[in-house]
């Protein structure tokens, strides 16, 4: 989890969170699997889609070393990440990916490398 966490600063994660109203829905499992650990557990699995939720969760943890840590089973990270829901990662994938250039938008600079004649 600590290359998520440098990636994406876990403040922002609990400020998106709070501002979707996921951090309100705490329900029993929420206190074994915080809503943050959830995002990250989200995020994890986009990068590891052929594992299992287990492969994955291990992978989050592998860096712990002796630190516990609360080994849910698929179940549970299922309905984790369902009671969390996809507002909190539509929020950030929005404040993450920053604006779109659109058709008017002029084109980027080549850095003053020489350009292709498929891009004049």
């Amino acid at each position: 989890m600590g290359e998520l966490t440098q990636i994406i600063d876990p403040e922002l994660v609990d400020a998106v969170l709070e501002d979707t109203g996921a951090r309100e829905r705490r329900l029993r499992l929420l206190r074994l699997l915080p809503a943050r650990v959830v995002v990250y557990f989200v995020l994890a699995f986009a990068f590891f889609e052929q594992s299992s939720y287990q492969a994955v969760r291990d992978k989050l943890t592998a860096g712990l070393g002796a630190v516990p840590v609360a080994r849910p089973c698929a179940s549970l990270l299922s309905r984790a990440r369902r009671s969390v829901g996809s507002a909190p990662l539509r929020r950030l994938f929005a404040i993450l990916s920053g604006p779109v250039a659109d058709a008017a938008s002029p084109a980027p600079s080549t850095g003053g490398c020489a350009r292709s004649p498929w891009t004049a």
